[in-house]
């Protein structure tokens, strides 16, 4: 019992917002630390890569076990959210005509679909408040871990393109990987990158409904991924 009521008490959401933040500021002076340069990455790289891969499976592994840190999400009626498969035969028809719609206007139709889930953030921000912190949780683990491009004084003469990638950072890191399998450069990957920030926000939105142990662990994921991405950024802007 004891342990539970501490689990309750301890500020997740605030602590993940606070984590993005910090980690993303400190981003270069981690870089300089580890001295690396462009043609001979640092050992330490890949070993903190390795240690947080760990740490986040090790965690996520232990939350069913652990007591919620929410005890009264159980009883909002927007959650859990249940398929039926009427449902799910829907959504695989959108994907597939939202996915053929991409192919003939890549940029249009996923500015598009990145602008209806910031709606939806929105919406959700507006109307539940007992999910504002969680979604503001969500998007600091998505866009916090870039925060030291604000201070980042080589970007003087990058600030154009930078600014049109800025909607697609959060997926800066596996839009490079698919860049490579695609064999595109990122600059011309916008869309994509666009597309799937859109979609890592509208899942990270359906899992807030589900509770805050799944809401943490999707948040904690969401930060390896946009802190990878950041490092990788970083080091690539040092050219």
């Amino acid at each position: 019992m004891a342990i539970g009521n501490a689990m309750q008490r301890i500020p997740f959401f605030p602590l993940l917002i606070a984590a993005s933040l910090v980690v993303g500021w400190f981003i270069p002076s981690f870089y300089d630390w580890t001295g690396s340069d462009q043609s001979r990455p640092s050992p330490l790289i890949g070993q903190f890569a390795i240690g947080m891969l760990v740490s986040v499976s090790m965690f996520c592994l232990a939350l069913p076990w652990m007591p919620s840190p929410s005890p009264q999400h159980a009883n909002d009626p927007a959650a859990p959210t249940r398929f039926t498969i009427r449902t799910i035969l829907i959504a695989t028809a959108v994907v597939a005509v939202l996915l053929a719609a991409v192919a003939k206007f890549p940029l249009a139709i996923s500015g598009g679909v990145y602008a209806i889930v910031w709606c939806w953030v929105v919406w959700t921000l507006l109307k539940f408040r007992h999910y504002r912190l969680p979604t503001a949780a969500l998007l600091a683990c998505l866009y916090c871990p870039y925060a030291w491009i604000a201070s980042w004084k080589g970007l003087s003469g990058m600030m154009e393109a930078l600014f049109g990638m800025a909607v697609g950072l959060p997926a800066f890191f596996i839009t490079l990987f698919a860049g490579r399998l695609m064999g595109q450069h990122f600059d011309g990957l916008t869309w994509l990158s666009m597309l799937l920030t859109a979609l890592i926000l509208a899942v990270g939105l359906w899992v807030i409904r589900q509770g805050p142990k799944l809401t943490i662990a999707y948040c904690l994921w969401v930060l390896l991924v946009s802190v990878s991405g950041s490092f990788v950024l970083n080091a690539l802007v040092r050219i």
